[in-house]
């Protein structure tokens, strides 16, 4: 898919003592002429050869650009003047940016809203104190619910490229990453004739019944990440200053407690909770759940490999331990869990969930649930990986690019 070209035609402006209450910028530091820039912003991949199946279109709306946050930096990676917020919401006019000649490279970060005048940028004096600045993913209200800002209607971007100097204009084109990594889907299947119930309560109102998927969800899945990585060469490698986690259930009572005193408990999110509503069952394969996102995808920040806290995704089924029991109580929770970024770990472990990338999931439940069983090979304990006979996982990734920037400005 081709990939429209966002450009950012900025006119030159006087910008010399102090902010105005317009889109002047005040340039701070050296005695360097004026200069303007012609930045051109690209999807994340355009110049790049594109293997079939290796690159996914974003389509969310959140992947547009409303906004871009602009920093530029000297050769020694200094910065020059202060960072400068545009909205971008009139395709018709022109966004006027100015630096002076000192600046040798350009940061962008976009959709993060206006953070320079709250006090998130002071003391930020060059490039590498800026790739050490967290940002959290976590939002909360006045009731105290806890959301994730990365969604389909808001995803960060970020990029960075060389200025090159004709007099003093300047220009410089800057490829555009994501900075979350994205779950589209989860499939789930298993093998056949293992007596499912699709709810619950199905599997409450008739003994038959063997076992039903309650619930899917992330745990310890990160929730800060620097906006640009440390090697801003290959954009890779988002390791933040400080872990911080949250999980789709709630953390304090067992099994999931947290005795890291280094690390606050994680926050509970719906956002990383896929419920009964969305365990639907596929209509044209048995045996299986398609998505059980549903048309929700899940958003988060790459967890290190570092990090002694793995984000992991667990399915939790309730299962007829005995034959035909009308007994609640003999209805079991059962777990299968799969770690991503694990390291030294067997069974299930899987590779790191990447900035930048989006993976769909098929998990194949491959034991029996007959009653009197050992439940498929689910285990009592989901903070404990599943093993290689119970449960087989794939994981397919993607570069998550975007496959359309309609704004145009010249």
């Amino acid at each position: 898919m081709k990939v429209k070209s966002l450009f950012l035609s900025m006119c030159a402006i006087a910008a010399l003592a102090s902010c105005s209450q317009s889109d002047d910028v005040a340039l701070t530091g050296g005695d360097a002429p004026e200069a303007k820039v012609i930045l051109k912003l690209e999807g994340d991949g355009v110049n790049a050869t594109r293997a079939a199946g290796t690159e996914e279109a974003a389509t969310e709306p959140g992947a547009a650009i409303k906004n871009v946050t602009v920093f530029f930096f000297n050769q020694t990676g200094f910065i020059v003047g202060k960072p400068q917020f545009k909205a971008v919401s009139d395709p018709s006019k022109k966004i006027p940016i100015t630096t002076t000649t000192d600046a040798a490279e350009v940061v962008v970060i976009a959709n993060l809203g206006d953070k320079t005048a709250d006090g998130t940028f002071d003391g930020i004096a060059s490039l590498s104190q800026l790739q050490a600045l967290d940002f959290s993913s976590i939002a909360t209200d006045g009731a105290g619910k806890v959301t994730v800002n990365q969604s389909k209607d808001n995803l960060y971007s970020s990029g960075m490229g060389e200025i090159t100097f004709n007099d003093n204009e300047g220009t410089a084109s800057v490829q555009l990453h994501f900075v979350a990594a994205r779950i589209k889907t989860v499939k789930i299947a298993w093998t056949a004739d293992q007596n499912y119930a699709a709810t619950e309560k199905a599997l409450k109102d008739d003994n038959t019944k063997w076992f039903t998927i309650k619930k899917v969800y992330m745990m310890t899945a990160q929730t800060n990440s620097p906006l640009i990585p440390a090697t801003t060469g290959t954009w890779k490698g988002f390791v933040p200053q400080n872990y911080a986690f949250a999980g789709g259930v709630a953390w304090g009572a067992a099994p999931w407690t947290w005795t890291d005193n280094n690390i606050g408990e994680p926050k509970q999110t719906d956002d990383y909770l896929a419920l009964a509503a969305d365990l639907v069952e596929s209509t044209s394969n048995t045996n299986q759940i398609d998505n059980a996102l549903a048309s929700k995808s899940w958003y988060l920040f790459e967890n290190s490999s570092a990090s002694s806290h793995p984000t992991g995704l667990v399915i939790e089924v309730l299962w007829r331990s005995k034959e035909q029991s009308t007994d609640v109580n003999d209805l079991l929770p059962k777990y299968f869990t799969m770690y991503f970024g694990e390291s030294g770990t067997s069974g299930t472990a899987q590779p790191l969930l990447e900035a930048g990338k989006t993976y769909t999931m098929t998990l194949s439940l491959k034991g029996s649930f007959k009653p009197g069983g050992n439940a498929g090979g689910g285990g009592d304990d989901p903070t404990k990986p599943s093993v290689d006979a119970s449960v087989e996982v794939t994981v397919d990734a993607a570069k998550w690019t975007t496959a359309e920037i309609t704004k145009d400005f010249q």
